[in-house]
């Protein structure tokens, strides 16, 4: 959101900028009528853009520069002292400051908008004492006309400035707390999704070989059968969980593990898997588990949430960069949009790939899902950056 306000302040300050340029070379007019008109109309359409700009976040980013430009701008030329058509710059100022109000701003939004980071009232008291000091500070220093509407929108320009500071901590804080949340909810699913496997790949079958051992002509070689099965399906299932073997073995070894281990977990999916991995990465053991586990939260979601046929896993290293490409078909619009809408796993693997100075992207071909991840590594040494 400040980020939209930034544009307006900045215009702000060179419309403050460029009257000061038109005074230095007695190009401003010096008419005082005019001077206050289009300073008080400047004020009202700062305000108006501001609070509109607040209230509703899908404006068109394309659409608010227009409109920010020609709102504020002609404004800016009015107070050329030789400009003709004067009336024509202020008409379209207002026109275009007025449809952009009309037809984005929420009035119900309006109630939670302070352009003071105070309350209602405390704002009441201060513009108030405010009007007081500029009437004083005018009467004390017989100021004239130019001075007092550039005294006036400089402290406007001020308050503004510091408005955008005020949003921008507190839209920080917000996305921490927005990302903590659903790091713990992210958390809770993971559980929720280990109750399930442990109640329907494991507990079913430990039901069943006690049901067919405690029958009166127990088969006891197909509860064998059942168990080593068992077996098997908890080691895969622990592997994909401990995150720690890692830890043990290079790079190349780890992301096989990998595959294998995941894979294990859908063993009605059959998926081509085509390799390609970069015998000069290096051996240190954080990179490694930093690869490994985005590697795995990638593959595991092909595996999950797609009906891929193949999946091709490509690692490389390019300068100061290290690079995983991944692309794997039986990828659907929906599929490609819940990506970038999502709040859990995917936006942990965000988190994680940005704290590690890192970005990834996804793009959609047909049905090919690509993936790239792009890691910087710290200049002449062997580690991320933390």
């Amino acid at each position: 959101m400040y980020k939209n306000l930034k544009k307006i302040v900045s215009i702000h300050l060179m419309i403050i900028l460029f009257w000061g340029l038109l005074f230095k070379n007695k190009m401003l007019v010096e008419e005082d009528s005019i001077l206050n008109a289009v300073s008080l109309i400047l004020f009202f359409t700062l305000y108006g853009l501001i609070y509109t700009e607040i209230s509703n976040k899908k404006i068109p980013q394309s659409f608010s520069i227009l409109v920010i430009l020609t709102s504020l701008l002609p404004l800016s030329l009015i107070l050329i002292n030789d400009l003709p058509y004067k009336l024509a710059f202020l008409l379209i100022s207002l026109i275009s400051t007025s449809l952009f109000i009309k037809r984005y701003l929420i009035l119900e939004n309006i109630k939670y908008i302070h352009i003071l980071p105070i309350s209602r009232k405390s704002t009441q008291i201060f513009t108030i004492g405010l009007v007081f000091f500029i009437f004083a500070v005018i009467y004390l220093f017989d100021i004239d006309t130019l001075m007092i509407n550039i005294f006036i929108q400089i402290i406007f320009l001020i308050t503004e400035f510091f408005f955008i500071l005020f949003l921008k901590e507190k839209e920080l804080a917000y996305d921490k707390t927005f990302k903590l949340y659903y790091l713990s909810d992210y958390m809770a699913s993971e559980r929720d999704e280990f109750a399930r496997i442990i109640h329907d790949d494991i507990l079913q079958d430990i039901f069943a070989s006690k049901n067919y051992l405690s029958s009166k002509n127990p088969d006891i070689e197909y509860s064998k059968n059942i168990l080593r099965e068992l077996e098997q399906k908890a080691r895969n299932i622990m592997k994909f969980y401990q995150s720690s073997l890692f830890e043990k073995a290079n790079l190349e070894t780890s992301l096989s593990a990998i595959f294998d281990n995941v894979s294990s977990l859908y063993p009605n999916k059959n998926i081509k898997i085509t390799k390609l991995i970069d015998s000069d990465l290096t051996e240190d053991k954080r990179l490694i588990r930093l690869i490994s586990i985005i590697s795995k939260e990638l593959i595991n979601n092909v595996y999950k949430h797609s009906d891929a046929k193949y999946l091709y896993y490509k690692l490389y290293k390019k300068g100061n960069f290290v690079y995983i490409e991944m692309d794997s078909d039986g990828a659907s619009l929906s599929d490609y949009e819940k990506i970038k809408e999502s709040k859990r796993g995917v936006l942990l693997l965000n988190l994680l790939i940005n704290s590690n100075s890192g970005n990834i992207s996804y793009s959609l071909n047909k049905d090919i899902l690509s993936t790239k991840v792009c890691l910087e590594m710290e200049r002449d040494e062997n580690y991320f950056v933390r």
